[in-house]
Formats: C-alpha cells, sequence, structure tokens
C-alpha cells in the first residue's frame, strides 16, 4: 500500500497505510497525524466498506486531530483472525480492543452503516474512550417495524443472508461473473443516490478493492458471515442492542441521506424516538454513504454540530429533529 496516498490523489496527501499487530494478526489502517493537538478521531466502517471509504473527509477531519481508519477483521485488506471472526460480535470485540491497542481516550468516533452499532456498542461499553459520536446512515437493531419499510432492492440484497450459506453461494457467482470495474458500478448505483458524485479517484478505490476480493476468496467468505450476522441482529433486534443505545452517554448526533435505499426512514425515526437528545441532520438527495458522494456536506454538518458545543437536540420529545430546511423525504425508487 501506500506511504502516501498523496500519490494517488493531493486531497489524500498526509494520509498512509500502516499495518498494525492486535492479538498477533495484522490489521490494516489509514492514518494522519492530524493538523492540530486535538483527539484522536476513530472512523468505523460498514458492511461492505473498508477504510478506504474515508479517504475524501479525512483531510477535513485532520484538521481538528489525528485520524485512523482500520479495515475491520474481514474487510479491505484485514484478513479475519479465524473463520466466522466477521460476525458483529467477533468486530465489537475488534473494535474494543484496537481502541485499548491505540490507548484512545475521549475519541471523536465516526461510525456508518453497521459501524454504527460497533461504534454504539463501543461507546456503551467503555465510555471513557468515546468522547463525541457521529452515526451515519446508522443500521441499528431498535425497530422490527421499520425493516418492513426497507427498500425493494435492500430485500433483493440481503434477503439471502437471511439463510446461511444461500448468501454466500449468491456471493461467489456474482463475484465470478462480474468484472472488478462491474461490481464496483453496481455497488455505486444501489450504495449512493447519485454515483456521479462520487469522485474519480474515489471511484477507482472501489474497483481495486473489488479486485482484491475476487483474489482473495477470504473476503467474500467474510462478508457472508458479517452480513449475515448483520441481517440476524437487525431481525432479531436484541434487547442488548436496545440497550446499548440507551447506555451511551457521549455526545452523539446522526446523519441520514434522504435517499438511503438501505437504512429506512422509519428506522432512523426509531432511533430518535429512543434518543430524543441525539441531534438529526438530513442530507437532501444524498444516499448510503455520504462521506463517499457529499464529503463536503458531512464535514460541515460535523463540524456545525462540533463548533456549537455538540448539542443535543431541542426540545426533547418524540419528533425527529431536522435541520432547518432539510426534509424527511421518501427514499429513492
Amino acid at each position: 500500500m501506500y506511504e502516501d496516498w498523496g500519490v494517488r490523489d493531493p486531497l489524500w496527501r498526509g494520509i498512509r497505510s500502516e499495518i498494525l499487530r492486535l492479538a498477533g494478526s495484522p490489521v490494516h489502517v489509514l492514518r494522519h497525524d492530524g493538523e492540530a493537538d486535538g483527539p484522536t478521531q476513530l472512523l468505523v466502517h460498514g458492511l461492505g466498506g473498508a477504510a478506504g471509504s474515508w479517504l475524501d473527509v479525512i483531510a477535513g477531519l485532520a484538521r481538528r486531530g489525528p485520524v485512523v481508519a482500520p479495515d475491520l477483521p474481514g474487510f479491505g485488506r484485514t484478513p479475519p483472525p479465524r473463520r466466522r471472526g466477521s460476525r458483529l460480535g467477533a468486530n465489537t470485540a475488534f473494535l474494543r480492543a484496537f481502541a485499548h491497542r491505540l490507548s484512545l481516550t475521549d475519541a471523536h468516533v465516526h461510525a456508518s452503516s453497521m459501524g454504527a452499532l460497533l461504534g454504539v456498542r463501543l461507546a456503551a461499553a467503555d465510555p471513557h474512550r468515546v468522547g463525541y459520536l457521529v452515526l451515519s446512515a446508522p443500521a441499528l437493531p431498535v425497530s422490527r417495524a421499520a425493516l418492513s419499510r426497507l427498500h425493494p432492492q435492500a430485500l433483493r440484497t440481503f434477503a439471502p443472508f437471511a439463510i446461511p450459506g444461500v448468501g454466500a453461494s449468491v456471493l461467489r457467482r456474482t463475484y465470478a461473473a462480474r468484472t472488478p470495474e462491474e461490481l464496483q458500478h453496481d455497488r455505486a448505483a444501489f450504495v449512493h443516490a447519485d454515483a456521479e458524485q462520487v469522485r474519480e479517484p474515489l471511484r477507482q478505490v472501489g474497483v481495486d478493492t473489488a479486485a482484491y476480493a475476487q483474489r482473495n476468496p477470504w473476503r467474500l467468505e467474510a462478508f457472508a458471515v458479517a452480513a449475515e450476522s448483520t441481517v440476524a441482529t437487525m431481525l432479531a433486534s436484541p434487547p442488548s442492542a436496545r440497550r446499548a443505545v440507551e447506555a451511551v452517554t457521549a455526545p452523539t448526533m446522526l446523519l441520514w441521506g434522504d435517499h438511503d435505499r438501505i437504512v429506512p426512514r422509519e428506522l432512523v425515526e426509531a432511533v430518535v424516538r429512543r434518543r430524543p437528545d441525539w441531534p438529526l441532520t438530513v442530507l437532501a438527495g444524498v444516499g448510503h454513504a455520504p462521506m463517499t458522494e457529499a464529503p463536503q456536506a458531512y464535514l460541515e454538518a460535523v463540524g456545525a454540530w462540533l463548533d456549537a458545543g455538540a448539542p443535543a437536540a431541542l426540545p426533547p420529545g418524540g419528533d425527529v429533529a431536522v435541520d432547518p430546511g432539510a426534509g424527511l423525504a421518501d427514499p429513492a425508487g
């Protein structure tokens, strides 16, 4: 990988790849030393993502302090330490061990999609590790009813993983039949409201990641294991997950794109009903991954919240807190 990702794009100057050892296993991370003496910012990607998902916001975040973004076990270039080591429980344990390994205290944790659940669990279990929490497109299992409003494309994509082994078989056939460019195109069309908004250097990173997965079969197996675990957790909506949401004491904000095809509006509303003190910013015309599709909007929303002292949503209650002028539109078809 790169000593400095600036060789691929000037925006990524100062970002470097490193391999850390955690319990004897290699972990690929992206790091930036930061331009200020602020808290470390820990970036946690979602299902099917990797540390590279954050590339376009790292420089902006680095103005506040150091940044570290790991490839979770089973994703990117971090192999799982054992079979089924990419399950939610295993990745929760990994994130806690990773935070301990880096001696993180009062970190600013940015967590996306499936990663939001990991971030919440970290904040609930080790509150001294998390100073502020930013949850983007949070896949938090707080409402079974909300799952009935999943976008049809999300249902088609994730339903096979509800049956152990079926999703893995579908995934292997898909990766065998498609080129890396086609795989990246299909993923971007699903994840983003407008894939044309993703910058070409970041799109190429997605192509490289798909090619790496084709060359390394453990990536497909690990994704299937993680997807099965995530789908089972979302369907079960276990009390432990709801308790973790309620146990978070760190100031927390929510970000959601109103064209998200994966996390439905009803799920976000359910999260806010459970935690009415978590302000919600809705990004108009944005899909499931704001940090890649709308990185400037992501940085501005988070920056405004932090600069204002990370206020809680006011007034408290059951209504969704939305930035002025933003609406909770139905996800795009």
